[in-house]
């Protein structure tokens, strides 16, 4: 492996809340030839770089980079692993050039889904609007930087903090192209709602938090707009008042990227990878800011949890990654 990051969805599979298992094999753990357990390595998305190919393998070559063909196919939070032709896509040479493995092997999640959600949603033509929450996250900055190629104006929800640090990102997220930034409880001010109905009907909701959050922003959704759903960070339900679904025709769905992946074919799946990673190379997507931990054999146990546990923090703004020495 060359590098694997750590995204929420791999600790809700080690806490088996996550709908895709792990792929458990049995393992001696310790000297004892009876001690076996069933086990499972952790880890979802990354890059690896073939060492060697099976005799009945022609279409990979030593020196390749692959990345998984889907959730819980193998773990990646591992030096090495052996694992079928069919559990792999290669990522090819042209794709990647000038972009660093922590990218292109980050892109399969959070960059995928924020290229999916403004394209399969809405119809979003130049000089549209559209409301977000989470927007300091992976997906969310990946959205405000997408949004801004299409000439998509964006405005970004983010949880309510001190004025300093809420300075700070605000400065931050409009770097990367937000039109306005705002805290959860300004959803609800009188100057919001008014600078809402400036910009326009807002056509597209993205939601990753839930709870009452949700609700405050799918308030300020248009005639006929869509709420998509592709997280719960709060893990409270998102609950719409009767009066949003009947009168202004507001929908709700949901969105997943590991289904997507499923039903997609090699060629659309291709092609969104080749256009995410030429958006890296040519500067238009920045990836979210990562703090890669050198997996060797200096890296213990508690510094492992200290990564997997960062990565799920609600004020952690910074997504956490393995890269293998």
């Amino acid at each position: 492996m060359l590098a694997a990051p750590v995204n929420p969805s791999d600790l809700n599979q080690i806490e088996g809340t996550y709908p895709v298992r792990g792929r458990f094999s049995d393992e001696v753990l310790g000297r004892d030839e009876c001690s076996r357990e069933r086990v499972a390595v952790g880890g979802n998305e990354g890059v690896g770089v073939v060492e060697a190919v099976g005799s009945g393998v022609s279409d990979l070559r030593v020196g390749d980079w692959v990345v998984p063909r889907r959730a819980g196919e193998y773990g990646t939070w591992c030096t090495r692993t052996v694992v079928g032709r069919s559990a792999l896509v290669e990522v090819p040479a042209g794709w990647r050039l000038g972009v660093d493995s922590l990218t292109v092997g980050s892109m399969k999640v959070n960059p995928c889904s924020a290229f999916r959600l403004l394209r399969d949603y809405a119809q979003l033509a130049p000089g549209d609007w559209i409301i977000q929450n989470g927007a300091n996250s992976g997906v969310g900055r990946a959205v405000i930087q997408m949004a801004r190629l299409m000439g998509v104006h964006t405005i970004n929800v983010v949880r309510d903090r001190s004025p300093e640090e809420y300075e700070s990102l605000d400065h931050e997220l409009s770097a990367l192209g937000a039109d306005l930034v705002v805290r959860d409880s300004d959803l609800g001010a009188e100057w919001f709602k008014k600078r809402a109905r400036e910009a326009g009907p807002l056509k597209l909701g993205l939601n990753c938090v839930g709870g009452r959050m949700a609700l405050a922003m799918t308030k300020h959704l248009g005639e006929g707009a869509t709420l998509v759903s592709y997280g719960g960070m709060s893990r409270q339900p998102v609950v719409l008042p009767t009066s949003l679904l009947l009168f202004r025709d507001v929908r709700a769905c949901g969105f997943w990227m590991n289904k997507w992946y499923e039903n997609c074919t090699p060629g659309e799946r291709d092609a969104m990878w080749r256009d995410v990673l030429a958006m890296a190379r040519d500067g238009g997507f920045v990836a979210q800011p990562m703090d890669a931990s050198t997996w060797d054999e200096g890296l213990g146990l508690e510094e492992m949890r200290r990564v997997v546990g960062t990565a799920v923090a609600w004020n952690s703004a910074r997504k956490q990654a393995f890269v293998f020495a």
